[in-house]
């Protein structure tokens, strides 16, 4: 539907014809020989996949699931690209909040033109890094303090190292990246990895690059700091030590600390690797996991929709309150030229009260719409606690959060309505209907590729499929990667930075179904079961999910709240 089938047709054909033509006595020149053939398609098709923006924006509609795809296809062309995505989050929030979009601007924020940036980060454990220009082009170092530093961002720099006690020196180096984020990143890895000659010759030396970097393009100057997110009360995955998941817990926590993707990777694997799985049983993993993203998947939704309609209104509420300090600025500058004689001033109030004027008869529409969607969301909100969220917290009417949801109200809330369908269910029916069209954009097209899905037990088999199919295969490419990690010293390789943050993902969801359910079994007073003996007894709940799904004529048995809990029937709801 967006062209480009041809070529996307003989990659296909390459790609398949893979496995029988590698096979275990196949030599590994005979096995490189394939790489150019497949990396020819490579540029082309990503070429091709940056016209969609176009066809996305001006064509017409597309499918529900057909939009879906593209969208994946472009976020993560521009997850290749290594955009940073704070800098891409903030890039795109400008560019809505301007009155012109067309395709061409919107193609112009995914993938801007590259820039040289010179980008500057204290090396601490040392004051001078000998012989850092021949192991990487182009850099730079000055001594802290020094009096003509030849390094860009220096007083900057130096007041971060004022709290530093040992020795540090401030390196610099040039970068070609579309953001100065993203040069940040780039540069940050190099300098790490070219500490590694420097950490080998000085092997009881612990060399570090600070948490500040500074960026110069032009005459413009930057200052980056690394961040974490931080949440007001940390609660634990289980309140007490399920003796499968120590090591597992151990491994993840580590993975998510490390900079080094491929070291990411490795540790992420040695997670999996610690709750028994083989590299055989890698399939199994695959089914557990599809199962757990159905839940995953729609509870996803609900915060998707929510969030966004919520965002809609602070919205609305934000542009009023700007434009009501404007006025009032306007006033104010108004009445400070009232009355004086002089001919600029009087024009000058003339000019400034005619303004007032046309901005207070904006605003008195403008508030009125917004006191109006004020009620309408609060009313559509009261709905939701109501259904879905127990009541909720009366203090706090636009309080959506997902931690009380009845997930399988919320299910009941997206499958197609029945004779039986109660008036609580109806009306958030309703409810999440018009916050989807509120929302617009990506939140209603996803609420409607749901509800086409739960209407249809095969669409919803071929989604799980699909879901398994994804996983398996970054499975098989995860065991890869730690294997070229740990076997052959490669930490760098091609996508490793996205494979590092899906092979984290993946750990992340196998330790909140394996968490949930030591849990449940920990409060009923029940022996643990062993975590491979879990996922084995997913993995058969979504093979007979499966078989439900091809030969039921709905979706509504489906029993979501307990999908990958113990002891539980995903398809008869209790």
């Amino acid at each position: 539907m967006l062209g480009g089938g041809q070529q996307a047709t003989q990659a296909h054909v390459l790609l398949a014809s893979l496995p029988s033509l590698l096979t275990g006595t196949t030599s590994k020149a005979a096995a490189a020989a394939y790489a150019p053939q497949v990396h020819a398609h490579i540029g082309p098709i990503a070429a091709h996949i940056r016209t969609w923006v176009t066809s996305l924006w001006d064509g017409p509609a597309l499918p529900p699931d057909v939009l879906a795809r593209a969208r994946g296809e472009v976020a993560a062309l521009i997850t290749l690209d290594g955009r940073d995505p704070r800098s891409l989050h903030v890039d795109l929030i400008r560019k809505g909040s301007r009155a012109v979009h067309d395709a061409a601007s919107i193609t112009a924020v995914l993938w801007p033109p590259l820039r040289s940036y010179h980008v500057a980060v204290v090396v601490e454990g040392a004051h001078q890094l000998e012989h850092l220009d021949q192991l990487l082009s182009g850099a730079r170092q000055s001594p802290l303090h020094a009096p003509r530093p030849i390094t860009v961002g220096a007083k900057k720099l130096t007041a971060y190292a004022a709290a530093i006690t040992g020795p540090a020196v401030m390196v610099d180096l040039p970068v070609t990246a579309a953001d100065p984020a993203t040069a940040v990143v780039r540069a940050r890895r190099q300098i790490s990895e070219a500490l590694d000659q420097y950490a080998a010759g000085q092997r009881l030396v612990d060399l570090s690059v600070g948490r500040r970097a500074v960026t110069a393009a032009d005459t413009r100057l930057e200052q980056h700091d690394l961040t974490s997110t931080s949440i007001s009360i940390a609660r634990p995955l289980t309140t007490h030590w399920p003796v499968s998941l120590r090591p597992a817990l151990r491994s993840a926590h580590l993975a998510a600390r490390l900079d080094a993707p491929m070291a990411s990777s490795a540790l992420a694997w040695s997670a999996i690797d610690s709750l028994g799985v083989e590299s055989t049983q890698l399939e199994l993993v695959a089914k557990a996991c599809a199962l757990h993203s159905i839940r995953q998947q729609l509870i996803g939704l609900y915060q998707t929709i929510t969030g966004s309609a919520l965002n809609h209104l602070r919205s609305a509420q934000m542009r009023l309150a700007n434009d009501t300090r404007a006025l009032a600025k306007l006033e104010r500058a108004a009445r400070r030229t009232q009355g004086h004689n002089q001919p600029a001033a009087r024009a000058a109030h003339t000019q400034l009260s005619e303004r007032a004027r046309q901005a207070r008869q904006q605003l008195g529409p403008q508030e009125q719409a917004v006191r109006s969607l004020e009620q309408t969301v609060t009313s559509h909100a009261a709905v939701l606690r109501r259904v879905l969220l127990g009541g909720g917290d009366d203090d706090q009417p636009l309080q959506l959060s997902s931690r009380l949801l009845d997930v399988n109200g919320w299910l009941d809330v997206l499958l197609p309505s029945r004779s039986q369908t109660v008036r609580d269910v109806l009306d958030a029916q309703a409810t999440i209907d018009a916050l989807g069209q509120q929302a617009g954009g990506y939140a209603q097209d996803a609420l409607t590729l749901w509800r086409a899905r739960l209407a249809d037990p095969k669409l919803l088999a071929d989604w799980l499929q699909d879901q398994q199919d994804v996983l398996h295969a970054l499975l098989e490419w995860l065991y890869a990667t730690r294997n070229s990690a740990i076997h052959r010293g490669q930490f760098t390789a091609p996508a490793d930075a996205m494979t590092a943050h899906a092979a984290r993902g993946i750990v992340d969801m196998l330790l909140e179904f394996l968490g949930n359910w030591h849990k449940i079994q920990y409060t009923q007073d029940v022996a643990e079961s062993d975590a491979l003996d879990v996922i084995r007894e997913l993995a058969d709940r979504t093979d007979t999910l499966t078989h439900h799904l091809n030969q039921a004529p709905s979706c509504h048995p489906l029993n979501l709240d307990s999908v990958t809990g113990p002891g539980a029937d995903c398809w008869h709801r209790p």
